[in-house]
């Protein structure tokens, strides 16, 4: 998403950050350990808590530690087909498409699109780079494995990678490229975004649209169908006309071909 934690901090997107661990696993404590290490918080005035117990990782507000946070829970996610949450008529696998067989998903984020396709039938690659929200992915991934029936049915089609898609990770073509930047913020005030949506800001910032055609860009390189690439309805075109397009009620997904090698 847009940029590292590491990145942002040099223009204020990074909050401070607490680490929080009540929990006996020896893989929350190496993973808390790591985000220590990378992101010391010597003054004591942290935002968001990144909180570690028995049930998940978590994202808190800092300034109420005690109340429930957000975690990634794939087995959450909403099963029903037909005209349901996994249903291939919504404009994002239409954008995907009926042919497809992998998607390289290169923002993925909380992977909730990335899983969701995965469940869908599609062969998917999930990218992350910031090492917040990688540690909550790996964690939600952690949990859906304990179910062995699901994580037989879905997970065997999804592959999460923590990697920045900028520097130095070079992953082997596939037939779609997904992106899904942080959006622009809008020039008027308006409802907040859903909840994940505000915790993704709040950790790494809106749209930057330098590093937004950079990472166009990469896609392109990786794709070798077609780049299909997520906007918010109030949003102008990245730079060039796509070949279709398919609207949602607060986002559209743009398609752009790939040329085709003779």
């Amino acid at each position: 998403m847009c940029k590292t934690l590491g990145e942002l901090g040099s223009v204020h997107h990074n909050p401070p950050l607490e680490v929080i661990v009540q929990s006996e696993l020896a893989i929350h404590h190496i993973a808390a350990t790591e985000l220590r290490n990378l992101f010391p918080n010597k003054s004591g005035d942290a935002s968001i808590t990144v909180y570690f117990n028995e049930e998940g990782v978590e994202l808190r507000n800092a300034a109420k530690p005690k109340h429930k946070g957000f975690k990634v829970d794939f087995l959450g996610v909403d099963r029903r087909t037909g005209a349901g949450n996994l249903s291939r008529k919504q404009p994002l696998p239409k954008a995907i498409g009926q042919s497809t067989n992998s998607v390289i998903d290169v923002t993925a984020g909380f992977c909730s699109d990335a899983f969701r396709l995965a469940m869908m039938g599609y062969k998917v690659t999930a990218i992350e780079r910031s090492p917040v929200i990688a540690t909550l992915v790996e964690d939600g991934i952690r949990r859906a494995k304990e179910d062995n029936e699901f994580w037989a049915e879905f997970g065997a089609r999804f592959n999460f990678v923590r990697a920045d898609i900028l520097n130095g990770y070079d992953p082997e073509p596939h037939d779609v490229a997904y992106l899904d930047p942080m959006f622009p913020q809008k020039r008027k005030k308006s409802a907040l975004p859903p909840g994940p949506i505000q915790r993704i800001q709040s950790l790494v910032g809106f749209d930057n649209p330098k590093e937004t055609r950079a990472l166009f860009q990469r896609a392109s390189e990786i794709a070798t169908k077609k780049v299909v690439l997520k906007r918010p309805t109030y949003a102008q075109e990245l730079h060039q006309k796509p070949a279709h397009v398919f609207e949602g009620k607060l986002v559209r997904y743009e398609v752009y071909l790939q040329p085709t090698v003779t």
